[in-house]
C-alpha cells in the first residue's frame, strides 16, 4: 500500500497559514503529518498554533531554534541571541500558555522515520559535530548537501529554516525543503506530500494553500511585537 506524508515546515506562530493548509490535506489520504520546527515566533499566534498540532494524531514533530528561544526567554534561561529579536522571543513567551511548556521542552532535535522501504530524517537544518546549526546557505545544491550526509544512510533528509522550497536529488538521497509555511511574502502557505510506493518510487507534491494574509498581518500589527519592522519588511517582505 502506498504511503502519503505531508510536510511542514517554519510555522513561525501563523495559525491563519496552518489551519488552510490542514484543511487542504484532508483532500488526500494522508498517513502522517511530519513537521520540521519553528512552530512559534515571529507570528502572534502562538497558543493556537500549538493546539492544532497537539490534537494532531499522526504527527511527528521536531524543535527549531526560534523554540529552543522561546523555552529558554520561558524558562528565563539566558540566550546568547540578543537585541530585538531577544525581545521578541521574551514577548512571545511571556503569552505562551504554560500548558504547552513540557510540550516544547520535549520536542527532539531530529528524528528518524521510516516509510515505503525508505528511510527518512527530519532536521530543522543541518548540524555540526556538536548539534548546533550550521550557518544558512544562501544557495544550496547537490554540492554542497551531498557532502554534509555522505555518511548517513537516510534516503530521504527533510530539513527547513532557511524559508526557501528545495528539491535536490543525489544518487539514492533526496534532499527536500517544503518552504516555510508561516512567513510568505503572498497569500499562499507552501508544504510538501511526499507519496512512496511499494516499489519504492518516490513522488513528491508542492503544495501552495491560499489563506488570509492580510488578517494574519492585521493581527501581527495589533499586537505590535517587537522587532515588528524586520519582520513585517524583511521577513514578510510587507512594505508600508
Amino acid at each position: 500500500m502506498n504511503r502519503r506524508m505531508a510536510v511542514i515546515a517554519d510555522i513561525h506562530g501563523n495559525y491563519d497559514a496552518l489551519s488552510e493548509v490542514m484543511k487542504d490535506m484532508e483532500k488526500f489520504d494522508i498517513d502522517a503529518v511530519y513537521c520540521l520546527g519553528d512552530i512559534v515566533s515571529l507570528g502572534h499566534q502562538t497558543n493556537e498554533v500549538l493546539e492544532l498540532l497537539t490534537g494532531l494524531p499522526n504527527l511527528t514533530i521536531i524543535r527549531g531554534n526560534h523554540d529552543e528561544e522561546v523555552l529558554k526567554a520561558f524558562r528565563k534561561i539566558p540566550s546568547e541571541v540578543t537585541g530585538p529579536e531577544h525581545d521578541h522571543h521574551v514577548w512571545v513567551a511571556e503569552h505562551l500558555d504554560p500548558v504547552y511548556e513540557e510540550y516544547l521542552a520535549a520536542l527532539p532535535l531530529v528524528q528518524t522515520r521510516e516509510a515505503g522501504g525508505k528511510k527518512i530524517l527530519l532536521t530543522h537544518y543541518h548540524l555540526e559535530s556538536d548539534d548546533t546549526y550550521t550557518p544558512i546557505d544562501p544557495a544550496p545544491s547537490v554540492e554542497s548537501l551531498a557532502p554534509i550526509y555522505r555518511d548517513s544512510d537516510h534516503d530521504i533528509i527533510l530539513f527547513g529554516h532557511d524559508h526557501m522550497r528545495h528539491h535536490f536529488e543525489h544518487d539514492h538521497q533526496l534532499f527536500l525543503n517544503p518552504g516555510a509555511l508561516g512567513v510568505t511574502s503572498t497569500a499562499y502557505a507552501p508544504y510538501m506530500i511526499i507519496e512512496i510506493e511499494d516499489d519504492g518510487a518516490v513522488h513528491i507534491t508542492h503544495r501552495n494553500v491560499h489563506y488570509d494574509r492580510q488578517a494574519f498581518i492585521g493581527g501581527l500589527r495589533r499586537e505590535d511585537p517587537p522587532a515588528m519592522d524586520y519582520i513585517l519588511n524583511v521577513l514578510l517582505k510587507e512594505r508600508g
